[in-house]
């Protein structure tokens, strides 16, 4: 068995020179969460429901590694202590579940991002959500970091439980047998779902397994041509996926080596990203690492 895939940085997780803050988050799946909900905040969470997200949290958003996400909170002294009144860094679940990947790395503690969606963030929604796994002992456990340190959760968020969030994998296959579930997978807030949705979110599924950590707005090959309307996409397109979903599952069943069963699928040199809403181009380069951005032509 490989141990060393999933217990080793990224570029995208590696905290650069931030090494020795990361370190502060402690050990804990709870304090790790406490840390990073420290100076972190959501577009869609509670404190921006109650002050707002500021202009530069927006730009926040586009910032894709952990490095970048630590640089900024070390800018703005987020990190000196409670009385400082900066604006925290603006995430997306992603970037609250990347942050404790690269703490449990860091830790030597294999751990990798789970892409899929959650049914406890609005009402009659699967909504699209990033957890982190990590291996505790013989399992995986999915942390949720951005519940995890809050009181009065009516289920354990270091451990979320499987009927509580579903992977991009199963949530494909639930389309299967329950076509109408479509309309209930996606963004709500954004009026977001379908198959052409969950379609894009396998392609992330399968990045993130290799560990190329992507953004939830990213699309490449076939999930970038994909129209809305499921009944006009090719056969040949239903076979991917599905060919894509059971490939997932068998990775997913894995242990902590890299997933042999997508290491042949190919990952981007490019994605076509939608960070406000306009398709712009970012470009990977050799090392998965993000160099530039353009308007993407559609």
């Amino acid at each position: 068995m490989h141990t060393s895939f999933y217990a080793s940085q990224s570029l995208y997780s590696d905290p650069g020179p931030h090494r020795e803050t990361l370190s502060r988050a402690g050990d804990e799946p709870n304090a790790v969460a406490r840390w990073i909900n420290s100076w972190m905040q959501h577009p869609r969470g509670p404190e921006s429901r109650r002050w707002g997200f500021q202009p530069e949290q927006f730009a926040d958003l586009e910032l894709r590694s952990v490095a970048e996400l630590l640089s900024a909170a070390v800018s703005r002294e987020l990190l000196d202590g409670p009385q400082h009144r900066s604006a925290k860094v603006g995430g997306l679940c992603r970037d609250f579940a990347l942050l404790a990947v690269s703490r449990f790395r860091l830790g030597g503690v294999p751990a990798r991002l789970c892409v899929g969606f959650a049914d406890y963030l609005a009402p009659g929604y699967w909504e699209d959500h990033w957890l982190c796994e990590w291996r505790d002992g013989g399992r995986w456990k999915r942390l949720d970091v951005e519940f995890a340190g809050l009181e009065g959760i009516p289920f354990d968020a270091q451990d979320v439980p499987g009927e509580r969030f579903m992977t991009a994998d199963e949530a494909w296959l639930r389309l299967k047998g329950e076509p109408g579930i479509a309309l209930q997978l996606g963004v709500a807030s954004l009026g977001l779902a379908g198959e052409w949705f969950v379609a894009g979110s396998l392609f992330r599924q399968m990045a993130a397994l290799r560990k190329l950590e992507l953004k939830p707005w990213d699309y490449w090959g076939l999930s970038a041509d994909l129209s809305r309307d499921s009944r006009s996409w090719p056969q040949e397109a239903h076979k991917t996926l599905d060919q894509l979903a059971a490939r997932l599952t068998n990775a997913h069943v894995a242990g902590v080596g890299e997933p042999r069963s997508v290491t042949d699928w190919s990952l981007p040199g490019k994605v076509v990203s939608f960070p406000r809403g306009e398709p712009v181009e970012v470009l990977i380069d050799a090392g998965h690492n993000w160099c530039n951005r353009a308007p993407a032509e559609r």
